[in-house]
């Protein structure tokens, strides 16, 4: 978020929502009219609900659209996927998940060679399409708003194949409540797939920690290496019950 108002306004949402704009105004020492030029900002990037005469925080289970989550925080997404792909080797067979930084993640796989991918993820796997990798779209139920395959034949598949490693998305990390994300079905197909994988690696942008959303994952030793941004603060995930291999990029 580049205006600092926006960044104050989710702070004030998260601690009493919904709130008005005109108490948004006074808590800002703003005009209405700017709080409400930031509400329309905010609601266009799927970080609040617009309500008559003010607004909130989307429900645990409101998932912001794809598009919209495209234009978040894209640099630490990018910087995080340039990093992940360095670590790739040839000849890998490795499982993607769903999600916009993971969509940054497999752009830069363009640039690798010979490797075998299998993703649930339409998108991922159009954008792998322009490669020359070995890659797999894992069939089933088509869910159409995140453009995923989901379901039992979905999770029935993945069951056949083992994999180097998961590179997994959440919606949210936080330290009571572990790894989570939007969507129950998309989780049972992540968890088929850490079942599968010898080593699970997280691409976590730092907008992410802190947050909660709908449905737990798995735990946090399941996951083997979370990879976030290094501007943050490194006392902050001190306090996070995690101890597998924090990498900052």
């Amino acid at each position: 978020m580049n205006n600092p108002r926006e960044k104050e306004i989710i702070n004030h949402l998260n601690k009493s929502s919904p709130l008005s704009v005109e108490q948004l105004a006074v808590l800002l020492a703003v005009s209405e009219v700017t709080v409400r030029r930031d509400l329309v900002e905010l609601e266009q990037k799927g970080l609040i609900v617009r309500k008559r005469g003010g607004a909130s925080l989307p429900g645990l289970g409101i998932e912001p659209m794809y598009n919209q989550r495209m234009k978040q925080n894209s640099d630490l997404k990018q910087t995080i996927a340039a990093y992940a792909a360095d670590q790739v080797s040839e000849g890998d067979v490795i499982a993607l998940d769903v999600g916009t930084t993971v969509a940054e993640f497999a752009k830069e796989l363009l640039k690798k060679k010979n490797l075998t991918v299998f993703t649930f993820s339409i998108q991922v796997a159009a954008l792998l399409a322009q490669s020359n990798h070995n890659v797999y779209l894992l069939g089933g139920n088509l869910r159409k708003t995140e453009m995923s395959m989901v379901g039992s034949i979905t999770r029935d598949t993945i069951m056949k194949f083992h994999f180097d490693r998961y590179y997994l998305g959440l919606a949210g990390v936080s330290k009571e409540n572990g790894p989570t994300d939007f969507n129950l079905e998309e989780v049972e197909i992540k968890r088929a797939i850490i079942e599968r994988s010898k080593q699970v690696v997280a691409l976590v942008d730092k907008t992410k920690f802190g947050v909660t959303s709908l449905v737990k994952v798995c735990e946090f030793e399941e996951i083997d290496e979370m990879i976030t941004n290094n501007d943050s603060d490194p006392s902050f995930f001190e306090e996070y019950p995690y101890n597998g291999k924090w990498v900052f990029v």
